[in-house]
């Protein structure tokens, strides 16, 4: 065994005098040392260092990263895929699960006629969370209100399904109960007679911030019923549907 060292030191050695590409496993090596065959490391792996550092092994769990010809690799984080339920999106550097809001109706919801002038009308019955992965929505039979975790941009998606007297303009949208004022609304002149339906449909992408408290709301002229479940000869299903999901 030592004489198969010594013959091993002796190699190197003289390929370190001549400068030259030492192979093992090949007679024709491409770099400085050419391995052809498996690689046995027993120990950690210095990488860059110069005459007087050997390098850095890196730390537990990191993996190589290239840097290209020429260049050292560099010992790196590996990503590491969230657990939490929802959309992963790439946000300064990082995999994050995007904050998301889906909430049906548990009930239909009737309200009064407003004034032009009066503030819209929180949508009750809003409490069916199909998901809330950052546990912000709060909701009951006559109120609704969330709040984001981080600046950003928001898609907001409202699908309402309303009854209402024929000929008014019925307003929907994300209010901002902070600022008292809209942040995104739509309203449809509606042709449906008061017994049957018709479904406004909301589908933006705004700026939210956590500094603000966010609901959904309605106003309209005439006494109003949003719907839980459509119906017809296809049946029934949820129908009335809002979500909030961060984009960047």
């Amino acid at each position: 065994m030592k004489k198969i060292d010594k013959i091993m030191y002796g190699i190197l050695l003289y390929s370190s005098f001549l400068h030259a590409q030492l192979g093992i496993g090949t007679a024709t090596p491409q770099e400085m040392l050419h391995v052809n065959g498996t690689l046995q490391v027993t120990n950690g792996i210095y990488i860059g260092g110069n005459a007087n550092s050997k390098g850095s092994p890196g730390s537990a769990g990191q993996v190589l990263r290239s840097n290209g010809p020429g260049e050292a690799p560099a010992w790196q984080e590996l990503p590491v895929v969230p657990e939490s339920t929802g959309t992963v999106i790439v946000a300064g550097g990082k995999f994050i699960v995007a904050q998301e809001i889906i909430v049906q109706m548990s009930a239909d919801f009737s309200g009064p006629a407003l004034s032009g002038s009066s503030t819209p009308l929180l949508i009750g019955n809003l409490n069916n969370k199909v998901i809330d992965n950052s546990n912000t929505y709060n909701g009951n039979d006559k109120t609704n209100s969330f709040r984001v975790l981080t600046d950003g941009i928001y898609q907001i998606d409202m699908n309402l399904q309303l009854a209402t007297a024929s000929g008014t303009v019925p307003a929907i949208g994300l209010w901002n109960d902070t600022l008292r004022t809209w942040v995104a609304r739509v309203n449809d002149y509606f042709y449906a007679p008061f017994d049957k339906f018709q479904t406004t449909t909301l589908m933006t992408s705004v700026e939210l911030s956590p500094a603000y408290v966010y609901s959904f709301r309605i106003g309209n002229k005439a006494p109003f019923t949003i719907k839980q479940l459509s119906g017809g000869e296809t049946g029934k299903g949820p129908v009335t549907q809002v979500s909030v999901k961060r984009l960047r």
